[in-house]
């Protein structure tokens, strides 16, 4: 995808999730609830300017987007130097202070957790904000997420019936099985995982992106499917 930041930001949507091998079926679940409501989903992966500052860069994202989505699954220490990630909650800083110093008017933001009160303890405080859970389940991430959405009472979100969003999320899973993917093991890279789901939201009636005067900024990426 060509950088949409021409794109009204009322259609954005920044997501903040970790890029490991683990979190890519809810990754994936996260871009889709994003699609099926019509909206563009934006996250660090979208945007390469090697000039640019990373910091420079994400400030830029998320100040050109309506919504941010925010996943707190990993806040423990990992590998051999026992390091827990800081990207996550920086990025979620930056957005909720936009968020707070707007009163909510040019930014919403929401945040995921896997269980409902460990972030209590390494998070503290974010104890008055409404943590949304999702259990390590990616269906009940697209749900949790594509409702927010809905509920946010915006004239431009798409709000149909949770069951049909479900049963067309597990259709989509199917079909990415069948992609033969470019990346690691065999696995869909980003850019093709979000393809499918282009043209399958757009073949139902629900992303229409690649009308009209944004058709440019949405070329087809190309698939290979196994045999």
């Amino acid at each position: 995808m060509k950088s949409s930041l021409k794109i009204p930001g009322e259609f954005r949507v920044f997501l903040n999730y970790p890029f490991d091998k683990e979190f890519e079926p809810l990754a994936c679940a996260m871009h889709f609830a994003v699609v099926a409501s019509g909206l563009i989903p934006v996250c660090a992966k979208d945007e390469n300017a090697p000039d640019q500052l990373r910091l420079d860069m994400l400030v830029s994202m998320i100040s050109s987007c309506r919504f941010s989505i925010h996943d707190f699954s990993r806040y423990k220490g990992e590998g051999e130097q026992n390091f827990a990630r800081f990207n996550t909650p920086l990025e979620m800083g930056m957005a909720l202070y936009y968020a707070i110093s707007t009163e909510q008017r040019e930014h919403r933001c929401a945040f995921f957790v896997a269980t409902p009160h460990d972030y209590k303890s390494f998070a503290s405080d974010l104890s008055g904000l409404d943590a949304k859970q999702h259990a390590n389940s990616d269906v009940l991430l697209v749900t949790e997420i594509y409702e927010w959405l809905a509920q946010t009472g915006e004239p431009y979100v798409d709000a149909r019936p949770t069951i049909e969003v479900q049963e067309k999320y597990s259709h989509y899973r199917k079909e990415l099985e069948k992609v033969k993917g470019s990346g690691k093991n065999g696995w869909p890279t980003h850019h093709e995982v979000r393809e499918l789901m282009y043209t399958m939201c757009s073949e139902w009636g629900w992303w229409d992106w690649r009308n009209g005067k944004f058709k440019s900024l949405f070329p087809k990426w190309p698939l290979a499917w196994k045999s």
